[in-house]
């Protein structure tokens, strides 16, 4: 045998071990990690004795894991609105496609450890507890993700207070949190890379005054039972997102889902002067520059802008 034929097979037996011992069951595989993030943002409420509405997470999980990182943390809800959201986590984790993303509320104590933990204020400075149903753990809706090796995902959840937060006849506690059920759909999940934003102005070309809402349904989705009930509250449920108009006639939509929405706007009033808004109608609409509002196209990491005029209510 000669040297080169000799050096040859001692390379490939080495080769061979070191594969057998890199192979071993018992030997940890690495997959890697990537950055994940977790923002909080609010869809406005649309009771005009609500001044505040504040929150404590006392956990964030993912796939039923706490996030590593994450510290206990009271946040006004109310003040995260037109595209302003607050950092609940962000941290490193295992590069494989996940499931579900949970935020973990107490509602017995906030950060500070002061009572209650989940709260609304009212005009008058009054505080009423926010109880939250079972271990008050809110899966939020469609939060799966993937996640690789060395990627960054930034994500949001938009809890929608107009869905959250019912009126209650308690007089001593006019407000509580929906069942866990309806709590749960109220918060939107969305990856931040792959959604835009939806804004315009409006002219009120109408004789109606009051509070204007409006809804942003996914296209074709709204039908004329959303706007039928006797409790204001379960009206519009379906919506994906809504949008107070400013004293301007403005109007904003952050973090959609890239896709096609359609867009309903209500008159609401508080025409028996209890304290809550009574909906008074739809609004007929006329789009400017050839806009069709039952189809606007939302792209992402991109804006689009509608511009309508109210004419009046629908019969």
């Amino acid at each position: 045998m000669t040297v080169s034929n000799l050096l040859t097979r001692c390379t490939v037996f080495s080769l061979i071990m070191f594969l057998a011992v890199g192979c071993n069951d018992d030997d940890p595989v690495t997959t890697g990690e990537g950055r994940f993030s977790l923002e909080l943002t609010d869809a406005p409420v649309d009771d005009p004795n609500v001044s505040a509405v504040f929150v404590t997470v006392a956990d964030v999980k993912v796939d039923g894991q706490s996030v590593a990182g994450f510290s206990k943390t009271t946040i006004e809800l109310s003040a995260l609105q037109n595209g302003v959201t607050e950092m609940l986590v962000a941290a490193d984790l295992e590069a494989k496609t996940y499931s579900s993303v949970e935020i973990v509320l107490d509602d017995a104590t906030d950060a500070a450890g002061n009572s209650p933990g989940c709260y609304a204020m009212t005009n008058d400075n009054g505080k009423v507890a926010l109880d939250v149903a079972g271990d008050g753990a809110l899966r939020a809706t469609n939060s799966g993700f993937q996640l690789t090796q060395g990627s960054t995902v930034a994500t949001v959840i938009d809890f929608d207070l107009r869905k959250a937060l019912k009126r209650t006849d308690d007089a001593a506690s006019p407000y509580a949190f929906a069942a866990e059920s309806r709590l749960e759909s109220s918060l939107r999940f969305v990856e931040k890379e792959k959604t835009g934003s939806l804004s315009g102005s409006t002219t009120n070309a109408s004789s109606e005054n009051g509070e204007f809402i409006v809804y942003a349904y996914t296209a074709g989705s709204f039908t004329s039972n959303e706007a039928e009930g006797n409790d204001d509250d379960e009206l519009f449920l379906n919506a994906v997102a809504s949008a107070r108009l400013s004293s301007t006639g403005d109007y904003q939509f952050n973090f959609l889902e890239a896709g096609d929405y359609e867009l309903v706007v209500v008159a609401y009033e508080d025409e028996d002067n209890d304290g809550k808004l009574e909906m008074k109608g739809r609004f007929s609409v006329n789009a400017l520059l050839g806009i069709n509002l039952s189809s606007l196209s939302v792209g992402a990491s991109s804006t689009t802008t509608a511009n309508f005029t109210l004419t009046g209510l629908l019969p």
